[in-house]
């Protein structure tokens, strides 16, 4: 009996002394902080209470696409080709390039359950690996099924089943002012969601840089940043109304003025490149003839002794290509097309669009220090496959 009130005892007096030591911490802290202090951090120390809201149509919009908007990384290795500078002689040769590998990140959407994505063609141009990294973190391999270099689609596939799909939406009942959302992985930092409105519905015949011709195209002021491409524009619905393509920029910066391609139009591309693929069909193709180009800059109009406006450059040549095979070369520079002067990238396009397939297209080049006449025929824009 007495050990059981010892230890009693010894109970009650453990517990005083917290007591006592609790006291005591109260005087201190009351003495450290005002009472405004503390009814501060009484009131940071409170949990957040839930209030019930319902979501905006905004963020059921997000929610209802973003499953199906997907991270792509690719790599291309790069050889002394691919490095575009501008000339530095009177003869505009390009200084030699180091070998090189470069990294893209972009955006695609899942379009199927099956595995079917769709980004922009120039995300996985030349891209020696693909990698798609799901909302969810799942990764996988993505394989090239086809793309139309002209309209910037390419439709890639991974070995996956089950997938969140996008919906397509009527992107011809688009109207100016209605709200939209642009999803993507802009400079590589992750998905993200921005708003904006649709600013126009039928911007045509836009050159928007490295080759990328639109014919037609949304314009939005949703911030649209390096690294959307081929991501998703999206209505209120939650439908795909676009895939996110480029933006018009004097900076490189994003000011507002951002295009997609219409989601009626990528069905419409995405089914091309599906019959393409068949031995037996054959569709009509515009002109190809394998060029990337780009208008000249003041100074090099000056060093080439050029009027200001007059030419575009050769930046690239595709191989194989028809412009390949009659010789065209990186750095040429295009005065005339079938005897037409060429001012801009635009009379570029136009002229070629007057010619069918089969055809064969005359171009005046000025090169090194004089000029030369060269012939082109016209193919088939080329449907790229694993």
């Amino acid at each position: 009996m007495r050990r059981h009130y010892s230890y009693a005892a010894v109970f009650l007096l453990g517990a005083l002394t917290v007591l006592a030591v609790m006291r005591i911490y109260d005087a201190t802290v009351a003495s450290r902080y005002s009472s405004e202090e503390r009814r501060l951090l009484d009131r940071l120390a409170e949990p957040p209470r839930m209030v019930p809201t319902d979501p905006t149509p905004l963020v059921r919009a997000a929610r209802r696409i973003r499953p199906a908007v997907v991270n792509v990384d690719t790599l291309e290795e790069l050889g002394d080709e691919a490095a575009v500078e501008a000339p530095n002689t009177r003869a505009h040769s390009f200084p030699p390039a180091r070998p090189r590998s470069r990294e893209g990140k972009a955006s695609g959407v899942i379009v199927n359950p099956d595995g079917y994505i769709v980004t922009n063609n120039h995300v996985v141009q030349g891209a020696r690996i693909i990698r798609v990294t799901m909302a969810n973190g799942a990764r996988f391999d993505g394989q090239v099924v086809g793309a139309d270099v002209t309209n910037d689609i390419a439709l890639l596939k991974v070995a996956a089943q089950g997938l969140p799909a996008a919906e397509f939406g009527d992107s011809d009942a688009l109207e100016v002012g209605e709200h939209v959302i642009a999803i993507g992985n802009p400079f590589g930092i992750g998905t993200t969601v921005t708003h904006g409105i649709v600013s126009a519905t039928d911007r045509r015949d836009l050159s928007v840089g490295d080759g990328v011709f639109l014919r037609r195209a949304l314009q939005t002021d949703a911030a649209i940043s390096r690294g959307n491409s081929g991501g998703a524009l999206a209505n209120t619905s939650g439908q795909l109304i676009g895939i996110n393509t480029a933006i018009l920029s004097e900076r490189g910066a994003n000011v507002g003025i951002g295009f997609a391609i219409p989601s009626n139009a990528v069905r419409s591309i995405l089914a091309g490149i599906l019959t393409k693929r068949k031995p037996a069909a054959h569709l009509p193709s515009e002109p190809f003839i394998g060029l990337v180009y780009a208008a000249l800059t003041p100074e090099m109009s000056a060093e080439l002794d050029l009027p200001p406006g007059q030419g575009v450059i050769v930046l690239e040549v595709k191989p194989l290509s028809p412009a390949s095979d009659a010789g065209l070369r990186r750095s040429d520079v295009i005065l005339q097309v079938d005897g037409r002067t060429v001012r801009k990238v635009e009379d570029v396009r136009a002229l070629l669009a007057r010619r069918k397939v089969g055809q064969t297209v005359r171009l005046t080049l000025l090169r090194g220090i004089g000029t030369e006449t060269v012939h082109v025929r016209i193919a088939d824009a080329p449907v790229t496959a694993p």
